[in-house]
């Protein structure tokens, strides 16, 4: 069983009640700004283009499996997380977060192959759902050791609501014929942009933060990757593809997480 991390210091804690009630209202926060942009902007359809990866090839029979196999390397960050569970670093509050992110990250090896096989919006929702909860419990994970551990069952059903929701949305408006991409892209967003307020304005309960900040390095590789896929694809001859990286190094942002929370430890003088 791993080990118990502390407080982030001495001061009087706020209640349990207080904290799961912010959390609510931060989620609420996000539905708001996400109200007030479809006001202004209107809806965000996702655009027809994005299913035009640049590897298409077919291996053993799987279509488009460059694309399709290395999901492998989200997977097996999914599978090395599930078996150092009871060697994690983790308050009992943190454990449920941690569980969501080892489901989330199978579950988004396995949606994201199913999707690969044949690009279409309705398969996309099957990547994105099991996204959304990989970016709910890392956020949450980050908030409870960065800000207060009773975050990490405080946050984690909210964020996992609310991103959720936004791929729901999505899913819904798409069939009605007027797709709205704007809430999904909100939280993805917003997640991100959490995450590196966090890492660089709050210290941590614990050391090892080089652990996170090389999931942020792989993280920004990892969108480059995405961003140039076909030109990636065209510039190694057609060996690899941009995508083809861009899940490879999603599979070593997730390890570099339950790396960080199997190796970090408490800072001194904390109880």
């Amino acid at each position: 069983m791993g080990s118990r991390i502390g407080t982030l210091d001495g001061a009087a804690q706020p209640p349990y009640a207080r904290i799961r009630r912010d959390a609510w209202v931060f989620a609420g926060i996000a539905v708001g700004l996400w109200a007030v942009l479809r006001f202004f902007l209107g809806a965000m359809p996702q655009w027809a283009s994005y299913h035009d990866f640049a590897d298409t090839r077919s291996y053993w029979g799987i279509p488009r499996a460059g694309d399709v196999l290395t999901n492998l390397a989200i997977l097996a960050a999914g599978l090395w997380g599930a078996s150092i569970g009871k060697r994690a670093h983790l308050d009992a509050d943190e454990r449920p977060a941690y569980r969501l992110l080892v489901a989330g990250a199978i579950l988004t090896a396995i949606g994201s192959a199913y999707y690969h096989l044949a690009p279409s919006n309705p398969t996309l929702v099957w990547d994105r759902l099991p996204m959304t909860l990989v970016m709910a419990a890392l956020l949450t994970l980050v908030l409870a050791d960065r800000v207060d551990g009773r975050h990490a069952r405080a946050a984690l059903v909210p964020l996992a609501t609310l991103g959720v929701a936004g791929v729901l949305w999505w899913a819904v408006t798409e069939r009605l014929g007027h797709g709205d991409l704007l809430l999904y892209g909100v939280v993805r967003i917003g997640t991100m942009v959490m995450l590196a307020v966090l890492l660089v304005v709050r210290p941590g309960r614990t050391f090892g933060d080089r652990w996170l900040w090389a999931s942020v390095t792989i993280a920004v590789a990892m969108m480059a990757a995405e961003r140039f896929d076909r030109e990636i694809y065209e510039a190694t001859g057609q060996a690899v593809s941009g995508h083809n990286l861009k899940h490879v190094l999603a599979g070593g942002v997730i390890a570099c997480m339950f790396g960080w929370l199997l190796r970090r430890r408490p800072r001194s003088g904390r109880s």
